[in-house]
């Protein structure tokens, strides 16, 4: 047989081998549910990979044969090339450094095709189906083999019901299918609710910035034409400094104090401060709190709003019940943002934005994607870009899109407007993006 065939034979083998144990690990690790959403919309490979897929044992035990049969096929002809080149002494030795080449294609490829499990998946199937058929007689025993010993074993029917994982629920709710009956805010509802179980206290907080407060010397009498201008149920109290939290006061505290009778107040009801009416049973969370483990804590204390602290025990924001259920059901009106709304359309491709929009919601408004970065907001998105507070007036363009700040003070940024691009060259910005 000629050298040159023989290498040729060698690296048909290895080629074979990263296939067969590549496509068996793509197999295993793919979704279930992606592959059968794809086999519905008509593709064929994709419906050979359910088949494989319904059916484990079958492709388990084709991947388990080819790649024996590339591996001893191509460790044989190597060994025999070497042995005739320098010898039974030294030829044999040699002949074990195949074992490097070997054992680094099934890593390398192991590891590349369960990274793109789906699509390699896909791509495989009708080879694996195909060379299921070739080798038909060994791949029964062995797939019959299987499906006894895990019935002996585990007691269990070969046939198990299929479940859905949370990263494949989401797919399914995030494809465009025609004809869907999800809707869209359902399929939005969904992902919050399994986004839910990651977000922290500190992504769900108003902060200090654009919080409200009362210092705890407050004369009843101002506070209740303060809240009553607010319209503010609760609103927290601080000592000295804001970041100090030490009360809630409430609306109806505050009223049934107003009502009381000058001789049943320990002063004045002109001189009367806030600090005798105050509810200093405060919770108190760390930023780090999840929010599933915060609302559990609320509904068990019977609290509507927690003070989120930081490592040194400062207060850094303020969380309601209502900001946690907005993470579940969306928008909720409650005293501290009805009928505020964070952006306004003034013309088309023009909006007037406020600082504090987080970069996910005003992705959506702008169709545009934003950079990662260490911020949540609009605010922060400028002041990471300029790396300071802009001053009024100050333009960023970022891809195509104007930023103008319209309204900002020393430490934060109010109002932005926003000039989107003509819409083609938007679109292309997104396309090259992707």
């Amino acid at each position: 047989m000629s050298i040159y065939l023989i290498i040729a034979i060698i690296i048909i083998c290895l080629i074979l081998e990263a296939l067969y144990s590549g496509g068996e690990i793509a197999l295993i690790s793919s979704d279930i549910n992606k592959i059968r959403f794809f086999a519905r919309r008509g593709s064929a490979s994709a419906r050979h990979a359910l088949q494989l897929m319904e059916k484990p044992e079958w492709f388990i035990s084709t991947t388990i044969i080819g790649t024996n049969l590339a591996i001893v096929t191509s460790t044989t002809l190597a060994t025999g090339l070497f042995l005739s080149f320098f010898g039974p002494v030294y030829g044999e030795q040699i002949s074990m450094l195949i074992i490097i080449p070997t054992l680094l294609v099934m890593i390398i490829a192991r590891s590349i095709f369960q990274h793109y499990a789906e699509i390699m998946a896909i791509k495989l199937a009708f080879f694996i189906r195909l060379s299921s058929v070739i080798f038909y007689p060994a791949a029964y025993v062995i797939a019959a083999v299987s499906k006894g010993t895990v019935r002996v074993s585990t007691g269990r029917k070969e046939n198990q019901p299929s479940y859905i994982t949370k990263e494949g629920l989401k797919f399914i709710l995030g494809a465009k299918t025609q004809g869907s009956d999800i809707l869209k805010t359902e399929r939005e509802m969904v992902s919050r609710v399994f986004d839910f179980s990651e977000i922290t206290a500190d992504k769900i907080m108003i902060p200090l910035s654009a919080m409200t407060a009362l210092p705890i010397s407050t004369k009843i009498v101002d506070a209740a034409r303060f809240v009553a201008g607010k319209k503010y149920l609760r609103i927290p109290v601080y000592s000295g400094q804001i970041f100090n939290i030490v009360g809630i006061l409430h609306y109806f505290d505050l009223l049934e104090a107003l009502h009381k009778k000058k001789d049943e107040l320990a002063m004045p009801a002109s001189d009367a401060t806030i600090e005798s009416i105050l509810q200093t049973k405060v919770l108190y969370v760390p930023e780090t709190k999840k929010a599933k483990e915060l609302l559990v804590d609320m509904q068990k204390k019977r609290e509507h709003m927690a003070v989120v602290i930081d490592e040194y025990g400062g207060a850094v924001g303020i969380v309601t019940s209502e900001d946690i259920g907005e993470e579940i059901i969306g928008n909720i009106d409650d005293e501290y943002s009805a009928g505020e709304k964070l952006y306004k359309k003034i013309a088309p491709g023009k909006y007037l934005v406020n600082g504090r929009m987080g970069i996910e919601e005003l992705e959506q408004i702008i169709a545009a994607k934003l950079p990662a970065g260490n911020y949540e907001t609009l605010g922060g998105f400028l002041m990471h870009r300029l790396g300071k507070v802009p001053p009024r007036k100050e333009r960023i363009d970022y891809k195509g899109i104007i930023f103008i700040i319209e309204n900002a003070d020393q430490k934060s940024i109010k109002e932005v407007l926003i000039i989107l691009p003509e819409q083609s060259d938007l679109e292309l910005t997104i396309k090259l993006e992707r």
